[in-house]
């Protein structure tokens, strides 16, 4: 576990000094704000998908599993076998999107793959060790990470996304302090970028997107 935050905490200085010499460049942007304001709206959007899918992984085997005794294949891990990764791959997309140029979104595909699939291997493994022939036949049914379409459009949001579960956890936290920093984020890139920004214009777009992203859950 020490291993894994130090290795994270070091990525984590890479990127922001990474984002750092990207803001000198300013070439390397879309000098369009039309242009920025729609990355921005699809940015936020993954954010706040991915917040929702972590919280809601977390919080759904916290209530099935405290202690990992059994294996949890109900709620959104019927569409992946790993929400906790997903949500974290989305939420990194979005923040891509916000403060990066558009076309070093594969670059951070390929990151979080390298980053992240030996640790998946190695928790399936333990999984396969631990629940035998049962998790194999999940494995078979449910894919590692990108969920199947024709499994997405019959799924339902209230039985993947239970609101009680899903604030049951401090990752909950997160769906303020993920838009929070985004919106902090967007606000220098502009400043740095465009030489200036709207900061009302900026919080309207996130609260409009905010609400509207909430609003598709109650349906």
């Amino acid at each position: 576990m020490k291993k894994r935050i130090k290795i994270d905490s070091a990525l984590l200085s890479i990127i922001i000094i990474f984002t750092g010499v990207l803001y000198v460049f300013k070439g390397l942007y879309w000098q369009s704000i039309v242009v920025d304001n729609v990355k921005d709206c699809f940015g936020l959007i993954l954010i706040l998908k991915g917040s929702f899918l972590r919280m809601s992984g977390r919080g759904h085997k916290k209530a099935h599993s405290k202690r990992s005794e059994s294996l949890v294949t109900s709620g959104p891990y019927t569409l992946t076998r790993n929400p906790m990764y997903l949500g974290s791959f989305l939420l990194g997309c979005g923040f891509v999107l916000l403060v990066w140029p558009l076309w070093l979104l594969p670059v951070f595909a390929w990151l979080f793959y390298v980053r992240f699939n030996k640790q998946m291997i190695k928790e399936e493994e333990f999984l396969t060790k631990s629940f035998g022939e049962t998790y194999k036949t999940y494995c078979r049914k449910v894919p590692r990470l990108f969920p199947k379409i024709s499994k997405m459009l019959k799924a339902k949001t209230r039985e993947i996304f239970n609101f009680d579960e899903m604030f049951s956890t401090k990752e909950s936290r997160n769906l303020w302090t993920w838009p929070l920093l985004a919106f902090v984020l967007e606000s220098l890139q502009e400043i740095l970028i465009f030489g200036g920004t709207d900061l009302v214009r900026t919080l309207l777009l996130f609260i409009v997107t905010f609400c509207v992203h909430l609003c598709a859950f109650t349906l």
